[in-house]
């Protein structure tokens, strides 16, 4: 089970969230744990699969001087320890303005196997690139071009989302209308995002609005045409994103990723935002 690996469903999770997404996350709350530093973010996720527990996560984004710099930490939990134990590190950072120019990205992700990405980018193309495994060749794969490695963003960085008007405490629609174009090492695809709704949210560190943005995956290359599992994500409409403001009101963070897979429902969920947050410890 790769939660920050290759395939369309995890893609998407760790983007359109990230929460998913991505992303797509694993920590708990550290007593006496420092506040949060001025400029810095942090949330705790849980991750679940058909309504079972399956990771737990962490995400910590700083914002000074007109860069950022994030960290995502998912672990397995539970039972799904005993199915596979898996834990996966990202990190990107890159100046912000009136959008997000990322420099750098890393993945590394150990279980199993070990899935690794080191990514420099400049400009919005990338200029180093390192990733393992490699891509195997395919006859239904869709070549990957040095097109494809321009105007792109890195998949962490593509779940944090400027908010136009800086209204701290408040995510307006506007958040929903982009498409994201993303290079996760591997295969290049858009996440187009629309706006649902506005909803109520409380939960430990936010009480507010999240703003809900329906989603699509939109392959573009590296990915298998003749693929079952490109197909059904391709035409998939069960995907959402929710958002809620980061404490300094720049970004827009993920609370909420839902994603239909093949098999059943996955979901990434904030459980605590702010202070007494830590990205450390990935076990609890």
């Amino acid at each position: 089970m790769y939660l920050l690996g290759r395939s369309p469903v995890t893609k998407a999770a760790r983007t359109a969230f990230a929460a998913v997404c991505a992303a797509v996350l694993a920590s708990a709350p550290v007593a006496g744990a420092a506040p949060s530093a001025a400029g810095e973010s942090r949330a705790l996720y849980d991750v679940s699969f058909m309504g079972l527990g399956i990771a737990k996560g962490s995400l910590a984004v700083k914002v000074e001087r007109g860069s950022y710099a994030a960290k995502l930490h998912i672990s397995t939990s539970g039972l799904a320890r005993i199915v596979s134990s898996e834990e996966s590190i990202a990190t990107a950072k890159g100046r912000i303005g009136r959008g997000l120019t990322p420099a750098a990205y890393e993945l590394m992700s150990r279980g199993d196997k070990v899935t690794q990405v080191s990514m420099g980018l400049g400009g919005g193309a990338i200029k180093s690139l390192r990733a393992i495994p490699e891509l195997m060749q395919r006859d239904d794969r869709v070549p990957v071009t040095a097109a494809h490695k321009r105007n792109v963003v890195d998949p962490l960085s593509a779940a944090l989302l400027p908010i136009p008007n800086r209204d701290k405490g408040s995510v307006g629609r506007e958040v929903c209308d982009r498409t994201l174009p993303i290079f996760d090492g591997w295969t290049r695809y858009d996440i187009k995002l629309s706006y649902k709704s506005t909803e109520s949210v409380k939960v430990p560190g936010y009480t507010g609005e999240a703003v809900v943005c329906g989603a699509r995956w939109v392959p573009v290359a590296g990915h298998r045409e003749g693929k079952e599992s490109t197909r059904f994500m391709e035409d998939n409409k069960d995907l959402e994103a929710w958002f809620v403001p980061s404490e300094d009101g720049a970004l827009a963070l993920p609370y909420k990723i839902a994603v239909r897979t093949m098999r059943g429902m996955l979901v990434v969920q904030a459980r605590q935002f702010g202070d007494g947050t830590s990205v450390a410890n990935a076990s609890n």
